[in-house]
C-alpha cells in the first residue's frame, strides 16, 4: 500500500470519527483526576471545590465545543439531505424523460399504423394516396369555381387594412364558397385525426418541464409529410368543431410546415378571419437567406432606380409550368 493511499485511508477515517475527539479529550481528563495524576490542592472538600470552580472557564469552552460540533452535525446533515433531494429530483427528471419518450415513440408507431390502414370506401385509394386525393379534389373544385385567387387590388388593401365594402363582400363570398367546398370534398378520417390529436397533445401538453421542446416537435414534424399536413391544414380550416386541431397544429409548430407549402391566400385569410390563427407569420422567402424587410427595400430601389417592373416581384413562376405543352394531333 502507497503512502498515498495510507494517508487516504486515515483521512477517511478521521472524517467518521472526527466527533469522537471531544468525547475520549473529557475522559481523558476525567480519568487524569480520578487517577491522581493531576492533583488537587486542598485537603477538604471545600478547598477541592474552591479549587474545580476555578475551571469554569473550561467548563464554559467545552459547552461551546459541544455546541459548536452540533451545529456542525446539523450543517453536514443538512447538506446530505440536499444531495438526496437532488439525486432524487435526478431520478424523477430522469424518469419523466423515459416515460415521456417512450409514450411518444409508441404514438408515433400507432400513428402511422393508423395511416396505413384508411382507405376509400373501393379499397382503391390507401394511406397518403387517399389524403392527397381529397387535397387534390378540392383544389380542383376551388379552381373550376374561380375562388382560390384573391383579385390583386384587393390582397393590397388587405395588407393595408384599407378595405372597402364592397371588398369586404368580395371576401365573404370566396369564404362562404370555400367553406362550402371544403366541408363537401375533404374527407375527414376521423381515426387518423384523433390519433393525431393524441400525438401532439402528448407532444405539446405532457411535455416535462426540465425537457427542451425543439428536437421532440422536429422529431414529429420530421414525420409527417407535406401531403398530410396540407391534409390537415384543409382538415382544421374546414369545420369549426376541430378547434383543439386547430390548437395542436399552431402550438407543436405544423402550421409552420404548412406556411411552407403549397396552399392559397385565401386560406390564410380565412385562418386569420374565423379562426385567429395567422399562418402568414410563419412563412418566410423561403430558401432566402435575408430578412423581409431586407428584400422589401432591395425591390424599392430597384423600381426607383429605373428597373425591369415586375408584377409580383416576390413570386418566380418557372417557363415549365408557364408554358403550355404542345398538343399532338397526329
Amino acid at each position: 500500500m502507497s503512502r498515498r493511499e495510507i494517508g487516504d485511508f486515515f483521512v477517511a477515517i478521521y472524517r467518521k470519527t472526527w466527533w469522537l475527539l471531544p468525547i475520549v479529550t473529557m475522559l481523558g481528563i476525567f480519568l487524569a483526576f480520578y487517577a491522581g495524576l493531576i492533583p488537587l490542592h486542598g485537603s477538604n472538600l471545600s478547598e477541592h471545590g474552591q479549587f474545580g470552580d476555578s475551571f469554569g472557564v473550561l467548563n464554559s469552552l467545552f459547552t461551546g465545543l459541544g455546541f459548536g460540533g452540533l451545529v456542525v452535525t446539523l450543517v453536514l446533515q443538512q447538506n446530505q439531505i440536499r444531495q438526496q433531494e437532488r439525486q432524487i429530483e435526478a431520478q424523477q427528471k430522469s424518469e419523466a424523460t423515459r416515460h415521456f419518450e417512450e409514450s411518444l415513440y409508441n404514438l408515433l408507431d400507432i400513428y402511422q399504423v393508423t395511416l396505413d390502414e384508411i382507405s376509400n370506401p373501393k379499397g382503391t385509394l390507401r394511406r397518403r394516396d387517399l389524403l392527397k386525393a381529397s387535397t387534390n379534389r378540392t383544389h380542383k373544385a376551388m379552381k373550376d369555381e374561380g375562388v382560390h385567387l384573391i383579385p390583386h387590388a384587393i390582397r393590397d388593401r388587405y395588407h393595408a387594412e384599407k378595405l372597402t365594402p364592397r371588398d369586404l363582400k368580395q371576401l365573404d363570398y370566396l369564404y362562404f364558397r370555400n367553406f362550402k367546398i371544403l366541408t363537401v370534398e375533404i374527407d375527414r378520417q376521423r381515426r387518423l385525426s384523433e390519433t393525431l390529436k393524441s400525438l401532439l397533445s402528448h407532444l405539446v401538453d405532457r411535455l416535462p418541464d426540465h425537457l427542451d421542446p425543439t428536437p421532440y416537435r422536429a422529431l414529429v414534424c420530421a414525420q409527417i409529410t407535406h401531403i398530410e399536413v396540407s391534409y390537415f391544414y384543409l382538415l382544421a380550416l374546414a369545420f369549426e368543431d376541430e378547434d383543439d386541431l386547430r390548437r395542436l397544429l399552431f402550438d407543436s409548430g405544423l402550421f409552420a410546415r404548412a406556411a411552407l407549402t403549397r396552399r392559397w391566400r385565401v386560406h390564410d385569410y380565412m385562418y386569420r378571419e374565423f379562426w385567429g390563427y395567422n399562418v402568414r407569420d410563419f412563412k418566410r422567402i423561403s430558401g432566402i437567406p435575408m430578412s423581409d424587410e431586407r428584400v422589401s427595400e432591395a425591390i424599392k430601389a430597384h423600381i426607383s432606380s429605373g428597373g425591369n417592373r415586375l408584377r409580383n416581384p416576390l413570386t418566380y413562376t418557372s417557363p415549365r409550368i408557364a408554358t403550355p405543352k404542345p398538343r399532338n394531333h397526329g
